[in-house]
């Protein structure tokens, strides 16, 4: 074990083991009290048989000796028997950076999953969103060490975490048509029942087995009790077939729901009625093509990426990830359906730039901010320091030294005050930018970054620059 170790701060709450990432991989720890479930899980197949269903990360155990266990101590000090080996994540991300069909896919793999390891004698001892994620195209399970032997009789002890963290925000935006992604990051825990009652249609919580079984009926067993309910697994006796039956009612009624929010917005037909023509649009994509093959970029985030456009020509040109930040959920819908269509290695998320996802949790490391999962080798930036610059008042300079901060290299597309767009955003405020110009902009970034090539469209004056950053 050679590699350059280190334990991720976020991973202290569950004894059973800890995340350690390495130079290529994530290695999670096995402790002695886990060892016995662990061993049931290899010795049985299941492990294996759940990998190969596409469902589970990829994982390799693996014994360690007692000089190897102390570079895997937990915070506790606990030293592990063993370690898994798993793939590392090209970007790890939160349900709160999702949009609805990407919290219903993440929904329908876990259920997914319990149902493949029950019918192996297995159960999923948790049921949080925070481990699924999204690789190479699929909605993978990241913690093995939640998989222990079913014990006859037992109630689904995730069950509430599943209703709080996936049910509730599913129906939220389903039943009421409100997104559920500021809910989600502003409560970690997720939606408590007592809210849902009062959010939630009535005739929904009653008149459906959905919003009857999992909705009304689990917030009045609730009341006067925890948040969970893993004290009643002693006193329940839930027969297994009615076990499985729970999940599959589950997965059949969450398959069904479909979004409510209003129409698509601008911003979701953006590239069709921009000032681009399409010459122009064609001129964009390979300047995206160009820097990904001049720097053998792997991986791109595309900051107001919209539907994907110029991520699918970095992938086209040989990137193997590409992460559209965008807060427009139509438009990332739409870059979700391109990648379930064929471009797994698009991954799109809600993120407010001006706003991004911040440290979260205990110590304000259990949750990673947006900077602190950035792993990118390079950054689009096309059409948007306006919006950021103009749009909410950020000044020139911060804004390209953010995206400086974000990769070594990347694109960015200064657009005039003469612009239409821009035009009509000053239109009803005074024009209070006296540093938004091109030559503040070729100042600011030349302070710290060298411009590769440039790109001038004479038809609206846009300037497309491709830097290399100076470290």
């Amino acid at each position: 074990m050679t590699n350059q170790i280190c334990r991720d701060p976020g991973s202290f709450r569950d004894p059973s083991g800890y995340v350690f990432i390495g130079d290529n991989e994530v290695i999670r720890s096995v402790n002695p009290a886990a060892v016995p479930e662990f061993r049931a899980l290899i010795e049985s197949g299941a492990l294996r048989k759940l990998v190969d269903t596409g469902l589970l990360i990829e994982s390799e155990p693996q014994p360690v000796s007692a000089e190897e266990a102390a570079a895997f101590a937990g915070p506790r000090g606990e030293l592990p028997e063993f370690v898994i080996r798993h793939p590392r994540v090209s970007t790890i991300s939160y349900p709160f950076e999702w949009t609805f069909s990407q919290l219903k896919d993440a929904a329908l793999a876990h259920l997914d999953l319990q149902i493949a390891a029950f019918d192996l004698g297995f159960v999923l001892s948790d049921a949080t969103p925070y481990n699924m994620q999204f690789i190479e195209g699929k909605v993978l399970h990241i913690d093995v060490l939640s998989l222990r032997r079913y014990r006859p009789g037992e109630i689904w002890v995730g069950y509430n975490q599943f209703t709080r963290l996936f049910l509730l925000p599913l129906l939220l935006e389903a039943w009421r048509g409100v997104p559920f992604q500021a809910m989600l990051r502003g409560q970690t825990d997720g939606m408590s029942l007592v809210d849902a009652v009062k959010l939630l249609p009535f005739s929904k919580r009653y008149l459906s087995l959905i919003g009857l079984m999992h909705v009304t009926l689990q917030e009045r067993a609730g009341r006067g009790a925890g948040s969970t309910q893993r004290g009643a697994a002693t006193t329940v006796n839930l027969p297994a077939a009615r076990f499985k039956a729970l999940l599959g009612e589950l997965r059949a009624s969450i398959a069904g729901l479909k979004s409510a929010r209003m129409a698509p917005t601008f911003w979701s037909a953006y590239a069709n009625v921009n000032t681009y023509s399409n010459e122009m649009q064609s001129v964009k994509g390979n300047f995206v093509r160009e820097l990904v093959k001049r720097h053998g970029v792997r991986s791109i985030w595309d900051v107001g990426g919209n539907t994907g456009d110029y991520s699918a020509a970095a992938l086209s040109a040989g990137a193997k990830h590409a992460v559209v930040l965008d807060g427009d959920l139509d438009s990332l819908e739409t870059a979700y359906r391109r990648r379930t269509a064929g471009e797994p290695g698009l991954l799109p998320l809600y993120v407010d730039c001006a706003d991004p996802s911040s440290n979260q949790g205990w110590n304000q490391a259990e949750r990673k901010g947006l900077k602190e999962r950035v792993n990118a080798d390079a950054v689009l930036g096309l059409a948007v320091i306006h919006h950021m610059a103009i749009g909410r008042n950020i000044p020139l300079r911060s804004v390209v030294d953010w995206f400086l901060d974000l990769a070594p290299h990347g694109i960015i597309e200064f657009v005039p005050k003469s612009d239409p767009m821009v035009q009509q955003m000053l239109q009803n405020r005074d024009d209070v930018f006296l540093d938004y110009d091109e030559s503040n902009f070729r100042a600011y970034l030349g302070t710290r970054a060298t411009t590769i090539a440039e790109h001038r469209f004479t038809e609206n004056g846009r300037l497309l620059v491709a830097y290399s950053r100076r470290n």
